[in-house]
């Protein structure tokens, strides 16, 4: 991804691309966003709605709440989202995360007092998963150069070349993949005929 889309995506979503400076010792993020600027909206929405999400609350016993606060409720906050690789893969936008939930409310989860927390935690994860596995396939059907629509291509014209989604224009008119040959993957000859003619 272009330097200025990778930095206006940091800028946007800090709390989630908080390793992006890391080292790549530490964290994959540190090797930046290892797709092309055509799927940058598709990212930016995706985070986007991994960030506006929902807060609930459990009553909790007496014994359990701040003394500072008189509420018999506990707060239950998103967890936050954290990206740990963006990249490409055979085609697809993959976007590895993992979640952190608030250390108090992991306690109160581990006392076995609340099974609540448990599915509610379970609630954010599928829901997550769930927004990241659409902005997955979304990828799959958007070029991943021009952000147009898109299908999965093939550099080289057979089954051992690289993987990409793009538009039928791009992959004609950009110079980068138009040496590397790249046709939809439908157009592929079957197993059988490819084998027989090479």
């Amino acid at each position: 991804m272009s330097p200025n889309l990778d930095k206006q995506l940091c800028e946007k979503y800090p709390s989630i691309f908080v390793n992006r400076q890391t080292s790549v010792l530490h964290s994959c993020m540190g090797w930046g966003f290892e797709c092309n600027d055509g799927w940058y909206d598709i990212i930016d929405s995706m985070c986007l709605a991994c960030t506006e999400l929902y807060s609930t609350g459990i009553s909790i016993d007496p014994s359990d709440r701040d003394p500072n606060d008189g509420n018999a409720f506990f707060q239950v906050n998103p967890p936050k989202f954290i990206a740990t690789q963006v990249k490409e893969k055979f085609g697809m936008l993959r976007f590895y995360y993992k979640l952190e939930f608030d250390e108090k409310l992991n306690k109160l989860g581990d006392s076995g007092k609340y099974p609540d927390i448990n599915e509610i935690k379970d609630a954010y994860r599928n829901y997550i998963d769930g927004i990241v596995h659409y902005a997955e396939i979304l990828s799959s059907r958007t070029c991943e150069y021009s952000g147009k629509p898109g299908e999965l291509h093939i550099s080289g014209g057979h089954r051992g070349g690289w993987y990409r989604t793009l538009n039928l224009e791009e992959a004609k008119t950009n110079p980068e993949l138009a040496d590397r040959e790249y046709i939809p993957v439908k157009n592929l000859l079957k197993n059988k005929e490819y084998l027989l003619d090479n």
